[in-house]
C-alpha cells in the first residue's frame, strides 16, 4: 500500500494537534500566571517604599517633635526669667 505525502503530513496533523493545542493552553495559562506574579511583585515592592517612606516620615515627625519641646521649654525658661526681671524692677528699694 502506498501512501502520498499529504495523506501522510494529514495524518501526522491530526495526531500531533490535541498535542499543539495542548501546548499552547498551557502557554496561555503561564502567561497570565507571570503577568499575574509580576504585578504582585510590582506591588510589593511599591508596599516596601511606601513603608520605608511612612518610616521616614515618622521619623522626621520625631525629630520636628523633639525639637519643638525643646523650643517650647526656652520659651517657658525665656518667660519666667523675663517675669523675674519684671518682678525685680517693680519691687521697691531696688535700683539699677
Amino acid at each position: 500500500m502506498h501512501v502520498r505525502p499529504t495523506r501522510l503530513a494529514f495524518c501526522l496533523a491530526t495526531a500531533l494537534l490535541p498535542a499543539w493545542a495542548a501546548a499552547g493552553t498551557q502557554q496561555g495559562a503561564a502567561a497570565p500566571k507571570a503577568e499575574t506574579e509580576q504585578h504582585v511583585a510590582s506591588k510589593n515592592a511599591e508596599v516596601q517604599r511606601l513603608q520605608h517612606d511612612v518610616a521616614s516620615q515618622e521619623a522626621r515627625t520625631e525629630q520636628a517633635d523633639q525639637k519643638m519641646e525643646e523650643q517650647d521649654r526656652a520659651i517657658a525658661d525665656l518667660r519666667r526669667q523675663l517675669q523675674e526681671l519684671k518682678s525685680a524692677k517693680a519691687a521697691p528699694g531696688q535700683s539699677h
